[in-house]
């Protein structure tokens, strides 16, 4: 009682229950006069300083069944109001993670579909105007940038898996910040154009280097002024600064926008968090750029802060990475002699169970200069590589029936001496699947939809990229 009470006893002697449990004395609150009226157990918990009791009245009664007096039970349950405060709190997180769950998967559909129609519409143009050239470039542009747009999302998804899963790794080298932000800049301005705004850049007029990987670097800056473009009404301002402060590297990105509240900006680098899901201010994004960004500056061993003065005033997203301890320079590579190595056609096979993948891909390699082969399954495939000679062949993985890594693995096995470029060409891009790929006898592995300029730089010189079947595999040879 001394324990959970905090008084001690001789404090304690003299004292009706009613002051030592600081219980209610009146006879609608007390449990004592409670119990008297219903002949019943009542029980009241209360709090204690760090402490919950738990105080339970038994009445006493004599022979013929009359109340005498009462017992008094004190329990301490502060471990159990602990327990039950905590699945509380962890319910209410559930509640709000499948809240943001279903919102995300709301703007992921939402996202998806809004670049098929202008897709589906450059293509009608194209139909209907095959003979104006200047729409059907259009046309293409319009398509181009929005399968682009369409990748991006998917990459991001992917980017934010492989962050959960610990799965990504940084490519260091010496750089230029200041290089790498003006870089960036060329990235986002296409949302900065289609807002209308006007960006300021500040740069140092001398080179900021720093040990960094550049191309995740550059998607820092590009996420943060993507992010102000898009919470930023028309015609607004964007500032970019990049500045030693110190010994760091520091980097803001100010914008004069729709600012953040108190409550948004607690959580504003939570993964599929937005200021804003409503359908009159849906400006795109799936919530997860400044999740990236936060993940990427603190593998850098930077970190990054959000300031705002409150809603309608703008924001500010300061990202610090520490300078190197001496003044680095990347090292001076050998000058390339110049390419003086002439076309060559290759004979390929194009195998996909999507007859419009195929085909379309088949077009475009025939249009390249190349002899194609198309084949729609597995069993096919192995038909066709058994009668003729290939030179290159790009496999989907997702194959029905008898899917592409079986496929692979059994050309690999017929086919003796002659050793034919296998690309593996799928949706799948996790490691596991590259591994696979590269397990089954793939030379390397291409995600869809495949970057045009990454396979003619493949076909340019397929040498470079063939894995010798002595069971290893290099990793800088994939292009992937």
């Amino acid at each position: 009682m001394e324990r959970m009470l905090g008084r001690s006893w001789n404090d304690l002697i003299g004292r009706s229950i009613h002051e030592v449990l600081a219980l209610p004395d009146d006879q609608a609150h007390s449990p004592f006069h409670r119990m008297l009226v219903s002949h019943h157990r009542e029980s009241v918990e209360l709090e204690r300083g760090d402490h919950w009791l738990s105080v339970a009245i038994d009445p006493i009664r004599d022979e013929a069944g009359v109340v005498k007096g009462a017992l008094g039970i004190v329990s301490d349950i502060s471990v159990h109001k602990r327990l039950e405060e905590e699945l509380r709190r962890r319910a209410d997180d559930l509640a709000i993670a499948d809240r943001r769950k279903d919102e995300f998967l709301a703007m992921l559909a939402h996202e998806l579909r809004n670049p098929l129609a202008p897709i589906l519409n450059s293509l009608e143009v194209i139909r209907l105007e095959r003979n104006d050239v200047h729409a059907t470039e259009e046309a293409l542009e319009i398509a181009g940038r929005q399968v682009k747009h369409m990748s991006h999302l998917l990459e991001d998804l992917l980017d934010v898996s492989r962050f959960t899963r610990g799965k990504v790794q940084l490519r260091k080298e010496p750089l230029d910040l200041v290089t790498v932000a003006r870089h960036a800049v060329e990235a986002a301005r296409p949302a900065i154009v289609a807002g209308h705004h006007e960006l300021t850049c500040l740069w140092p007029d001398y080179a900021l280097w720093i040990e960094g990987d550049p191309t995740r670097l550059g998607q820092v800056v590009s996420n943060l002024l993507n992010n102000a473009a898009k919470y930023t009404e028309a015609r607004g301002k964007i500032t970019l600064k990049v500045e030693r402060v110190g010994g760091e590297a520091v980097i803001l990105v100010r914008d004069n926008g729709i600012g953040l509240s108190p409550e948004m900006l607690a959580r504003v680098f939570d993964l599929f968090a937005q200021a804003d899901l409503s359908l009159d201010r849906s400006q795109g994004g799936l919530g997860i750029g400044l999740t990236l960004v936060r993940s990427l500056v603190e593998l850098h061993g930077g970190n990054i802060t959000a300031y705002s003065s409150g809603l309608g005033r703008g924001s500010d997203f300061v990202v610090r990475i520490p300078l190197p301890a001496q003044v680095l320079r990347p090292v001076a590579k050998a000058a390339l002699p110049p390419d003086t190595a002439e076309f060559r056609p290759w004979r390929i096979l194009v195998v996909d169970d999507s007859v419009d993948a195929a085909r379309s891909l088949t077009r475009v390699l025939k249009l390249w200069g190349h002899t194609v082969s198309t084949a729609f399954d597995g069993p096919s495939a192995i038909e066709i590589a058994a009668a003729e000679v290939f030179d290159v062949m790009i496999l989907d993985i997702g194959l029905p029936g008898m899917d592409g890594y079986q496929v692979a693995a059994q050309i690999r096995t017929a086919e003796g001496d002659r050793h034919a470029l296998l690309v593996a060409l799928t949706g799948y891009g996790q490691e596991e699947d590259v591994r696979r790929a590269l397990q089954a006898g793939f030379d390397c592995h291409l995600v869809k939809p495949v970057d045009l300029d990454r396979l003619r730089e493949l076909l340019a010189d397929p040498e470079k990229y063939r894995i010798p079947r002595n069971g290893r595999a290099v990793a800088n040879q994939r292009a992937d």
